[in-house]
């Protein structure tokens, strides 16, 4: 059985951590007309559950970008399977705000932060902007959730993660994973392009 942990806050609450500990924060929507408002953000601490093990390597080797491909995939499959039994339209995946993502959970992990808002003040709308998305809307990131399931499952039980999860207004969806010292998960989603 895994032992569980207190730790105290700042704030005076105590937070219980069993297992491995995880981390998700999520940025609210953006309006189109509006900057992101930092006083919005979510955290949130979640606990893990049960030790997790890895199974065997398939008998077939496959590289890591194809696992993170995967994994990434896995995850916009149960958002998809999450916003069908809300009634919400299913998420397309598109590259441009994969990359973001990627980048994003990339630079968490090798500048050692965790935040919407990179250590030089650029916000996921900025990012998503820079790699060629004209309409980015909201961002989900996680830390430390070994699987897809997990990661969805921490975001769905967090107000503001399953608020951006499940809007209906959002129709394009782009998952980063990075693997070492995480895994790094972000979510980013998108407004439907304008014409």
């Amino acid at each position: 059985m895994p032992s569980s942990k207190k730790r105290k806050r700042r704030d005076g609450s105590v937070v219980k951590f069993r297992g491995a500990a995880s981390m998700t924060t999520s940025v609210p929507p953006q309006r189109r007309s509006h900057e992101v408002d930092e006083d919005d953000d979510y955290f949130v601490v979640s606990s893990g559950g049960a030790a997790h093990t890895r199974s065997a390597r398939p008998a077939v080797s496959i590289g890591p970008d194809t696992r993170r491909t995967h994994l990434e995939n896995t995850v916009v499959r149960l958002t998809n399977q999450a916003r069908a039994k809300a009634g919400v339209p299913p998420l397309k995946i598109n590259e441009l705000l994969r990359q973001a993502a990627r980048s994003h959970s990339t630079d968490m992990a090798r500048r050692g932060f965790f935040s919407h808002n990179d250590p030089d003040g650029v916000t996921p709308f900025d990012r998503m902007r820079s790699h060629g998305y004209a309409q980015p809307a909201a961002e989900n990131i996680a830390k430390g959730q070994r699987q897809p399931h997990e990661v969805i499952h921490s975001w769905l039980n967090s107000p503001g993660h399953r608020a951006n999860l499940l809007n209906p207004e959002f129709s394009v969806i782009g998952v980063g994973l990075h693997l070492d010292g995480g895994p790094w998960w972000t979510q980013n989603f998108g407004y439907p392009a304008q014409a």
